[in-house]
């Protein structure tokens, strides 16, 4: 009886192990995919004026260099101001005087990372949204990697 015991549960736990692995590759693959394209989300409230642009990416690169590359270009910028640099959440707050925005690079893997931007604009009706993608496709180039635009 115990035996018969024993053997169910290595073979549930083999199941159960090879399960997790699969479930682990079809993740991977799925990440995989969304490498390096660039999705993209904008929304306008027409009775308050109020209106967000967000982009995001994921790329195969270290986080802390993703982050460096960032700040390096915010600093040499002539058209927005960094307002808020948080080393520790790896984010940055920055305007343009009329628009505030915001980046964090989130941390997927040793050289996987998500770079998150947003911008929000009262008053201002024209979407943000080309140009966040834009200066992504500047981060990425400097970064050396192939990023796109997701299609729709």
């Amino acid at each position: 009886m115990k035996r018969s015991r024993l053997l169910h549960c290595l073979l549930a736990g083999s199941l159960l192990s090879g399960l997790c692995g699969s479930a682990e590759a079809q993740a991977l693959f799925l990440a995989r995919r969304a490498i390096g394209r660039i999705e993209q989300m904008s929304q306008f409230a027409p009775a308050t004026g109020a209106a967000y642009d967000v982009a995001t990416v994921i790329v195969e690169v270290s986080p802390d260099k993703v982050f460096d590359t960032i700040k390096r270009l915010l600093g040499r910028s002539t058209e927005v101001r960094v307002t808020r640099i948080d080393d520790a959440r790896r984010s940055i707050e920055f305007t343009d005087g009329v628009q505030i925005g915001g980046i964090q690079v989130s941390t997927l893997g040793e050289d996987l990372s998500q770079l998150i931007v947003s911008t929000a604009h009262p008053g201002v009706t024209t979407s943000a949204t080309s140009t966040l993608v834009t200066r992504i496709l500047g981060v990425c180039r400097e970064l050396n990697v192939v990023c796109q635009r997701a299609e729709s």
